[in-house]
């Protein structure tokens, strides 16, 4: 009988890696990967049928942007992400809600990403999404390395929302990581200005200071 349960251990274990490896998408039903897994391929219409039906608290992108909604069919409230890491869904308003899951459309419009940015090692993804506009509205962007000029390289514009799902980043009111400056953690920040950015963010890079970062936004 313990024969068999070990095997049937092993059995399951690799059916457990089979579905995570070569998944574009891997969904995780706790913060900072943990839990059980999911691998996803193909478009979900609905994550019921998965048996992960509003269970995703931390998501990893491999390959192309992915439209995360949590409706059935694509509806209610979607969020798109990028190829990286994102260690916490609550911090994107978001956490135990995801129904279904898509590819996005190269058509849509909304997030933007450099395609001549090369991929950077998997612990160092992004795991910030800035907005040009307050309350996370306007055109937005996922950030995965140092950026002098959001009003050049990526957003056209200063970045005036942030949602911030791991580690510590610094914005700057001027490129080149100039001017006023603030450190933030993970956390929902619906207006930058607040902060003390009055104009919003031109330079974003992950931060280096050693102490604890401003607390988490609403």
């Amino acid at each position: 009988m313990a024969k068999f349960s070990r095997t049937g251990c092993l059995l399951a274990g690799a059916l457990f890696a089979s579905n995570v490896i070569g998944a574009d998408l891997t969904l995780y039903a706790d913060d900072d990967y943990q839990g059980r897994a999911l691998g996803v391929v193909i478009d979900e219409r609905t994550l019921g049928v998965l048996n992960f039906d509003k269970r995703a608290s931390s998501v990893v992108v491999e390959n192309n942007a992915w439209v995360l909604c949590t409706g059935e069919e694509y509806t209610g409230q979607c969020i798109t992400l990028e190829p990286g890491r994102y260690a916490s869904l609550q911090a994107l308003g978001l956490d135990n809600a995801i129904t279904s899951v898509r590819r996005r459309d190269a058509a849509e419009i909304g997030v933007f990403k450099d395609a001549a940015a090369p991929r950077g090692d998997a612990a160092n993804a992004a795991d910030i999404v800035l907005y040009a506009s307050k309350d996370y509205l306007g055109p937005s962007h996922t950030v995965d390395r140092p950026r002098a000029d959001l009003r050049v390289e990526s957003l056209q514009a200063e970045a005036t929302s942030a949602v911030i799902a791991s580690g510590r980043w610094e914005l700057c009111e001027d490129t080149e990581f100039r001017g006023r400056c603030v450190t933030l953690g993970p956390g929902k920040y619906p207006a930058l200005g607040d902060l003390g950015l009055k104009s919003g963010a031109a330079s974003v890079r992950r931060s280096t200071q050693s102490e604890d970062p401003r607390s988490p936004g609403n």
